[in-house]
């Protein structure tokens, strides 16, 4: 108990001492004339001072709780403030990590939101309208239009093969991919199956077949069947993770004449 109340109260310590020392710091330089251009003395009391207050509040705010329930020598409180500021910083830690894990935008900030890279196979003798389609992901938090590639159609025996991307921007329990082809013509819907977070793939996955049916209409969309011929296949890209994949692929060495 005694390191549970030295813990709390070095969370105290820390907090009064930030937020004393910053405001103070931002009292006296105001009273002393110090300049405040563009915000630099709120920048130097919040961000400079404060957060040198807030650690000599944690250790006074440890030392107090230790002394108050009775450890007052040297040699016990040596080994005792040390070891109940090792636990706030891993109390502060975990916090940390554990809001940064749970938070629900995908992606950091030095890659940005992740990318679905996806092709859908088309049933034999499908026209490919690129101009005509378009593709939406649907998730419980947002919608967004994928992008078709003008030029990256192709044919896989008789079977055209469409390929897109849309950005992934939340974690997601379920994400629905619809291919709209105009024309009055039936909406594809592929249940994507990925993971709420998923990681960054290298390659392709397999062929999935289309989920569900829909007319368009107010009907709920209808199981697909066999006839129902379309497939996709996806990848997730991490804008940053496939930079460092391209930088370590070195070209061949030429040839020794």
């Amino acid at each position: 108990m005694t390191y549970v109340i030295a813990l709390l109260a070095g969370l105290v310590g820390a907090v009064l001492g930030y937020v004393v020392s910053g405001a103070a710091t931002a009292i006296i330089g105001e009273f002393l004339g110090v300049s405040n251009f563009e915000g630099s003395l709120g920048m130097l009391a919040f961000f400079g001072v404060a957060p040198i207050g807030g650690f000599i509040g944690l250790v006074v705010g440890v030392w107090l709780a230790l002394r108050q329930r009775g450890h007052r020598g040297g040699r016990a409180l040596s080994w005792r403030i040390p070891s109940v500021l090792a636990g706030i910083a891993a109390l502060v830690a975990s916090g940390s990590w554990l809001a940064y894990d749970m938070r629900p935008m995908l992606g950091t900030s030095s890659s940005g939101s992740p990318r679905l890279d996806f092709e859908i196979r088309l049933p034999p003798g499908t026209p490919v309208l690129v101009d005509r389609y378009k593709v939406q992901m649907n998730t419980e938090r947002n919608s967004a239009d994928g992008t078709l590639s003008r030029n990256g159609s192709r044919l896989e025996g008789d079977r055209p093969v469409i390929t897109g991307s849309v950005d992934l921007y939340y974690r997601s329990n379920w994400r629905l991919l619809e291919l709209r082809r105009g024309d009055g013509l039936p909406v594809m819907i592929f249940d994507l199956g990925l993971s709420a977070r998923p990681a960054h793939m290298q390659d392709f996955g397999s062929w999935r077949r289309v989920t569900f049916v829909s007319t368009g209409g107010p009907e709920p969309p209808l199981k697909a069947t066999d006839a129902d011929a379309f497939e996709i296949r996806m990848r997730v890209v991490y804008r940053d993770a496939e930079f460092q994949q391209q930088t370590t692929v070195r070209p061949p060495l030429p040839a020794k004449p």
